[in-house]
């Protein structure tokens, strides 16, 4: 999970950074490097959210110093790396770390000097449209929205969201891209849950080892910031492996708590809360202190990852979510015409989610001359022209062996009678119509 606004201190004014260049060590003496290993212990076993693993990770470094394990790591980065990948040994925490960064550190310091609270860069994210990338209505009146971060919320932020969610607010079901999202804001990211909910609802609680306390999490509906929009459709979730920590936890809490499906990779597992702490000599550590106990699963999906309901590559995954919305509308109607139209709709998806390769002897049977249509075999492929449209010419691309894509608007089916020989062409049209066409010659 993400760092709640007091602890996001890496965001401070870049103002402060400066003043510290000339502290930035290029080479580490034993004394630094001990100093650095005890300084990461102390913050380690008072704050990290399990103690018994912080003390044999702290053991370990304290150990390894002493047996000259690290006597010829002076790169400040490398011995960083090294000492990040020493503890996750341990504990596979992908939170835990420490990092070599003392314009980072120096600002760690400003901020509990001064309890600086100003710690959102604000512009970068209007600028950045508070990390909403696309939303947008896809073919089937089916919602989608890409988003890469939460964002701090704010008057604009909540406008931003509550605009992309408006404008799918029609939709019949609705697709969410986190496959590359990070995570960010908490209260954001119950923010977004919101809308979905229209009456609070426990998520679980959680441990802050610092405080020594259990809170109970909610997700609060966002009616109030909404402007009272609340979606109801059947919502799909797309994941990857990059999808990381507030990210996670979103989609975790809408599968278990409004049966979202989940569709791509398991997750990376980061469900910890994570501080920074300056530990001198231009070192930063990143340690976890709080854990999540989700009110149904009773645990969380540190180290394990967010399971998806649908387990897909992620380049497939848009795919297979509208393939699984289109196929659940198919089995909810019973007019011909739109069975017709969300069939076309699936057939398209195929053309562009499978390659299907037809033997050269099947193509062969379906040259010729059906009317004004003109289908013939170029070097393998199969292609349309439409002899009333001279300048038309398409290549066809097969959805399975006998019905293929011509364009945007139409598909073709070859019919073959009792002997295997192809006797006309079906039409398929995007609205549902079908055209049959006799073979000329």
């Amino acid at each position: 999970m993400c760092l709640p606004n007091m602890f996001l201190i890496g965001a401070l004014s870049m103002v402060f950074a400066s003043a510290i260049n000339a502290q930035k060590t290029t080479s580490l003496t034993e004394l630094e490097k001990q100093r650095v290993i005890d300084s990461f212990s102390k913050v380690l076993n008072r704050n990290y959210v399990y103690s018994d693993k912080a003390l044999l990770m702290s053991q370990f470094i304290q150990q390894k110093h002493q047996n000259k394990g690290y006597k010829n790591m002076n790169d400040p980065k490398q011995w960083a790396h090294q000492i990040t990948k020493d503890i996750r040994a341990i504990e596979q925490d992908h939170h835990l770390s420490v990092r070599f960064d003392p314009d980072l550190e120096a600002s760690i310091r400003i901020f509990e000097a001064t309890l600086e609270k100003e710690t959102t860069d604000f512009g970068k994210e209007k600028s950045q449209n508070f990390f909403f990338r696309k939303a947008e209505i896809l073919k089937g009146n089916i919602g989608y929205i890409n988003f890469t971060n939460f964002a701090d919320t704010n008057y604009l932020s909540r406008k931003t969201v509550q605009a992309a969610f408006q404008f799918v607010a029609n939709a019949e079901a609705l697709i969410l891209d986190l496959r590359n999202n990070f995570g960010g804001r908490p209260e954001m990211e119950k923010e977004i849950a919101g809308y979905f909910f229209n009456e609070p609802q426990q998520t679980g609680r959680t441990y802050n080892r610092i405080l020594d306390t259990w809170t109970e999490e909610w997700v609060v509906d966002q009616l109030k910031h909404s402007e009272g929009l609340y979606l109801t459709m059947p919502l799909y979730i797309l994941t990857s492996k990059r999808t990381f920590s507030a990210a996670e936890g979103f989609a975790y809490n809408l599968k278990y708590l409004k049966n979202a499906i989940l569709v791509g990779d398991t997750t990376r597992g980061a469900a910890h809360t994570t501080r920074s702490f300056a530990l001198g000599n231009g070192f930063v550590g990143f340690i976890p202190f709080t854990r999540f106990e989700h009110i149904i699963t009773k645990t969380d999906w540190e180290r394990i990852g967010v399971v998806p309901s649908i387990s897909i590559s992620e380049e497939l995954s848009l795919y297979k979510a509208q393939e699984l919305i289109l196929k659940n509308k198919l089995l909810s109607i019973s007019d011909t015409t739109e069975q017709l139209k969300v069939q076309w709709l699936l057939n398209d998806l195929y053309s562009r989610m499978r390659k299907i390769n037809v033997p050269n002897e099947t193509l062969k049977q379906y040259t010729g001359v059906f009317e004004e249509f003109l289908f013939t075999l170029e070097e393998g492929k199969l292609f349309c022209r439409n002899t009333h449209q001279q300048d038309k010419k398409d290549m066809l691309v097969a959805i399975n062996d006998h019905v293929f894509k011509i364009d945007e608007q139409s598909h073709v089916e070859f019919v073959t009678d009792k002997q295997g020989m192809v006797t006309s062409i079906r039409l398929l049209w995007d609205d549902g119509w079908v055209d049959t066409v006799q073979k000329s010659k």
